[in-house]
């Protein structure tokens, strides 16, 4: 049974809605919302997720004119630069070395799960070699997203699922393919999945990014052992 979820605030950098761990081992994950939405707004995909680890859903920090928050202090050209989204990333850091101290994140079993705008951010704070930051997230999951403009030589190794419907409207599928194929040029590990939907994720990529998650932590040794 897992903790009902509650916004706390205290001196976090950034307001967040939290569900706290309940059982050991399992991964860390942090939800970044798109543009325009909230803690609350991707709190929606909390079913999808493992049960029993921390999951956090931080607010951004750019209110935007039309409602909701963004991780962008201003839009500019598409797709937006690495460099952009410097701001956000040294407030998600804070945010992490707070989680840390006060709610029990696994650093080494973080996962960074970014929808729309929230993935670009997720792909940022990936690449924080750049911007001099050492936020490194075991694995990424990506929803209806896309990559900011940089050097993605950082993300190579690393397990990336991505989900998008072959539907959507505002970021096309054929940006998502072309993005996939660049991230494995690079040597990142990722599992893609589409679904004949429009921005959003359909149920059969969020079963499978339920299975997903725990296989990219499984212990080797304990399967052997096991058998």
């Amino acid at each position: 049974m897992t903790t009902a979820p509650e916004v706390g605030l205290d001196q976090a950098p950034l307001a967040f809605r939290i569900r706290s761990v309940t059982e050991a081992g399992i991964p860390s994950i942090v939800m970044l919302h798109g543009l325009g939405g909230d803690e609350q707004a991707i709190w929606q995909l909390e079913p999808a997720l493992p049960s029993g680890g921390l999951i956090i859903a931080p607010r951004a920090p750019f209110p935007q004119t039309t409602g909701g928050y963004g991780w962008l202090p201003q839009l500019g050209a598409w797709p937006p630069k690495l460099e952009e989204f410097a701001e956000s990333v040294v407030l998600l850091e804070r945010l992490l070395t707070y989680l840390e101290h006060g709610h029990a994140l696994d650093r080494g079993k973080l996962v960074l799960l970014g929808f729309s705008q929230g993935a670009a951010m997720a792909f940022a704070a990936a690449m924080t070699a750049e911007l001099g930051l050492s936020i490194r997230p075991a694995a990424l999951a990506i929803g209806s997203g896309h990559l900011p403009q940089g050097d993605l030589s950082p993300l190579h190794g690393l397990p990336v699922f991505w989900g998008h419907g072959t539907r959507d409207e505002l970021i096309p599928v054929t940006v998502a393919r072309n993005d996939v194929a660049r991230l494995r040029a690079v040597g990142a590990q990722v599992q893609y999945c589409e679904a004949d939907v429009s921005h959003k994720l359909g149920m059969a990529c969020l079963r499978e990014l339920k299975q997903w998650i725990p296989a990219r932590f499984a212990d080797p040794q304990k399967d052997v052992l096991s058998r």
